[in-house]
């Protein structure tokens, strides 16, 4: 598969400005939990980075929401492997959070054939 149509299928990475690779990106509002801790005075997810800032704008708010409903996507998991390989590190939802079992399985999928990255899964 090549690169562009695997950037097709999972909706494209984020760059985050302060990480030093590729991520993904999620809509912190899908978080299963997070949505509803970040509504809850001293948990984790209350005052969430994700829900201001830059993550606010249309076109960010656009690509997180392309990039959500691609986990459907039956080659979402080559398409990120594709997209992976080669990279020294990988970042897992600089916002956002698991959508599902399966969703975590993929990644497991994902992590298995890119041994050769570091792949960062922060999670609530």
């Amino acid at each position: 598969m090549l690169k562009k149509e695997a950037s097709k299928i999972v909706g494209g990475l984020s760059t985050p400005g302060k990480m030093p690779c590729y991520s993904i990106n999620l809509p912190a509002t899908a978080c299963k939990v997070g949505s509803i801790l970040a509504k809850a005075a001293g948990t984790t997810c209350h005052g969430c980075y994700a829900l201001k800032g830059r993550y606010r704008f249309k076109k960010t708010k656009n690509a997180m929401a392309r990039r959500l409903r691609a986990l459907a996507h039956g080659s979402w998991t080559a398409a990120m492997i594709t997209l992976i390989t080669g990279h020294k590190y990988f970042r897992w939802h600089d916002s956002g959070d698991l959508q599902s079992a399966q969703h975590l399985k993929n990644i497991f999928e994902v992590a298995k054939a890119t041994p050769e990255a570091k792949h960062w899964l922060p999670t609530r």
